[in-house]
């Protein structure tokens, strides 16, 4: 078993070798100061993601750049103002995947792309100074529940130890590519490169950007860009700075494109009525719900991805959930321990719907904090009934005829 003791002496590079050996799952947490730190996942001796807690957003900004990913801000916000975890990204990326906004090729490139450049740091962190790992054995963080690209060890750790190589013996150790750059004479710098070149980097050298921003931007590998800069740099004629992440992926697209607000917008506004949040992977069970829901006059939000669930519930805040059990990489077990541990949502009541009507389910439904528990299939008065046992009265619904023979078969 991989331990804290038997690694706490050795590089990054022994402890990948030492990881991928012994196929451990869990975390390495990272820490060069209270600013850079990192965090790697592993499953069974595989890289599963890899993050950075200081450029999460402007990393994500990077990629999204340079791989041409187009993304509904609508589905993004949630992500950008509620991601106080270290892997939300990866969960922006799979519901995109899950939901064929990005192809399964990006998807790859991308994760494999953003470890390496965390490998990249590390390294370069490494070299400077001392770095504190902490592994984590028993981590129960829910990106090691759903794997969906396992990355081999060490053939990219042997990719990142390359790239540090040709950084380092090309005059580059000192030179982070998060480090911003700044023109601090223009006049001279202009004279030394061509027009051409002058306007495509001109204006985004003084434009809060990072080497790595920019050689995205430009469609350049950050080597290349870096080395390009570096006699300019010796020179006084380029300066560098640490830049802190940015605040938000793309502020622009508020004020450019706010048809794109209107629906997260017109949620806000109808907080008069009671909001009904249905959780299934079966947009048939979910149209249903909203049947029964919105002709009582009552509000209604279905999610078909169990990895934006938790998200979409933090933005909406619903004033009852249905959740189904059985679904893919997340179940309803693992979502409503999920919701009790946040503040805003743990009061918030819970219906498991299920087909299975066993003891042993009803009691691990109640543990994680389930309200109530639903047998599939379920009729609308079973499901008004509900609605008016946790959320209204029964003078707050129509009274119409409710036929128990209505009987919708979710499944």
């Amino acid at each position: 078993m991989l331990s804290t003791t038997n690694i706490n002496n050795l590089s990054l590079t022994n402890r990948l070798i030492a990881i991928s050996r012994k196929q451990f799952t869990g975390g390495l947490n990272v820490v060069a100061s209270s600013t850079d730190k990192w965090s790697l996942y592993f499953f069974r001796g595989r890289i599963v993601w890899g993050c950075s807690e200081q450029y999460s957003r402007r990393q994500l900004r990077q990629h999204i750049i340079r791989y041409q990913v187009k993304i509904n801000p609508i589905n993004l916000h949630p992500f950008q103002i509620n991601n106080n975890h270290n892997f939300w990204i990866y969960q922006l990326l799979c519901s995109l995947l899950q939901e064929q906004q990005i192809t399964r090729e990006k998807f790859d490139k991308i994760i494999k792309s953003i470890v390496l450049e965390v490998l990249f740091d590390i390294l370069q962190q490494e070299n400077q100074r001392k770095i504190i790992y902490k592994i984590e054995p028993n981590t129960k963080k829910n990106i090691l529940h759903w794997p969906i690209v396992l990355i081999d060890t060490k053939s990219i750790l042997k990719k990142a130890v390359e790239n540090w190589c040709n950084w380092s013996n090309s005059g580059l150790k000192n030179l982070s590519p998060n480090f911003g750059i700044i023109l601090s004479q223009p006049e001279q710098f202009q004279a030394q490169i061509s027009p051409i070149l002058y306007n495509k980097l001109g204006k985004l050298i003084n434009s809060q950007r990072s080497l790595r921003d920019i050689a995205s931007k430009i469609k350049s590998d950050q080597f290349r860009l870096a080395k390009f800069l570096l006699p300019h740099i010796q020179k006084g004629l380029i300066k560098l700075r640490k830049l802190p992440d940015i605040p938000v992926i793309f502020p622009h697209l508020q004020k450019t494109n706010p048809q794109l607000y209107k629906q997260r917008e017109c949620s806000q506004e109808k907080k008069n009525q009671p909001l009904i949040a249905c959780i299934d992977d079966s947009l048939i069970v979910c149209h249903q719900m909203k049947q029964i829901v919105t002709a009582n006059s009552l509000d209604f939000v279905g999610i078909n991805s169990s990895v934006q669930a938790i998200i979409t519930l933090i933005e909406r805040k619903p004033d009852l959930i249905f959740l189904d059990l059985i679904m893919p990489i997340a179940n309803g077990y693992e979502i409503c321990a999920q919701i009790r541990r946040i503040s805003e949502l743990k009061e918030t009541p819970v219906i498991i719907l299920t087909s299975s009507n066993r003891l042993i389910d009803r009691v691990r439904a109640t543990m994680v904090g389930c309200s109530d528990y639903l047998i599939k299939p379920v009729t609308e008065k079973q499901v008004l009934e509900i609605v008016n046992k946790y959320v209204t009265s029964s003078s707050c619904l129509p009274q119409k005829p409710m036929s128990d023979t209505l009987a919708l078969q979710f499944s």
